[in-house]
């Protein structure tokens, strides 16, 4: 039994993935923040800094990242435009559940905004046909709401970006300022309490920016890895989002900070 105790105390960490599963995941996750942290990198991926540590100079050897005090970075420090493809196929079940919890705001009689987001776009796929009116600047969110008969739909027009899927520009943005926006919902590459919901591409932001100045009601939808990260563009300061629609990934810290904030909190199950 003595020799069995010293061989489990020195095995203590039991990764959930294999090197070469976690080498891609940070890659991953690298595309999609620009810059990670080895702290929060032990802690979502469930491993010790260490590892972490061991991790990001193997893929340093490589040429993959680039090591920087704390953490790693790509070439350029900020995260990948990912295509309106790639977006979709990540976080799938999450995006539903926020979208099946976020539909119950939905009433006749009123002007929604939705975003370009994937989320947003969940959403808009669960979406009642009833009378209400719909703003928007996405592509996929057109497409569908075309085929709801009692919907009014309201294109923001603009020049096609085909990367993002969306109509960008001085044009989408002279759209908003004419109609009475009752609730939009937006999402965001990273959340942080301090300085609000940002994006990486700086034409996406301004039109959020301006979506958030013109309507009453800001709900931000974004799944739980998106806390606590940073990109390029902040477009909406905490104050000024009504709501957060998250899933259950949350971490209670969290939760409750935001909550502090005066910010109503829904967790998605």
């Amino acid at each position: 039994m003595w020799i069995f105790s010293i061989i489990y105390h020195q095995n203590t960490e039991y990764p959930k993935m294999l090197a070469h599963e976690r080498h891609q995941q940070i890659l991953t996750l690298l595309g999609e923040r620009g810059t990670v942290r080895t702290i929060d990198l032990a802690e979502e991926l469930q491993v010790t800094d260490e590892t972490i540590r061991r991790d990001l100079q193997s893929l340093a050897d490589d040429q993959l990242l680039t090591r920087i005090h704390g953490g790693a970075s790509n070439a350029s420090g900020r995260p990948k435009l990912q295509s309106f493809i790639e977006r979709s196929n990540t976080n799938i079940e999450s995006k539903q559940a926020i979208a099946r919890a976020a539909v119950e705001m939905i009433h006749p009689g009123q002007t929604y905004a939705f975003d370009s987001s994937t989320t947003a776009v969940a959403l808009v796929h669960t979406l009642p046909d009833l009378p209400f009116r719909v703003v928007t600047n996405a592509l996929a969110v057109i497409d569908h709401v075309t085929r709801l008969e009692e919907v009014e739909l309201i294109s923001t027009g603009g020049r096609f970006h085909s990367k993002t899927n969306t109509f960008v520009g001085g044009d989408s943005i002279n759209t908003l300022r004419r109609h009475h926006i009752h609730t939009a919902f937006i999402s965001s590459i990273g959340f942080e309490t301090e300085r609000g919901a940002s994006e990486g591409y700086e034409q996406q932001a301004t039109f959020k920016e301006r979506l958030v100045q013109f309507s009453e009601i800001i709900v931000l939808l974004i799944d739980s890895s998106k806390f606590n990260v940073s990109s390029e563009y902040y477009f909406a300061e905490t104050g000024r989002i009504s709501r957060i629609i998250t899933d259950s990934g949350i971490k209670p810290s969290i939760a409750d900070e935001i909550r502090g904030m005066g910010i109503k909190l829904t967790i998605a199950e």
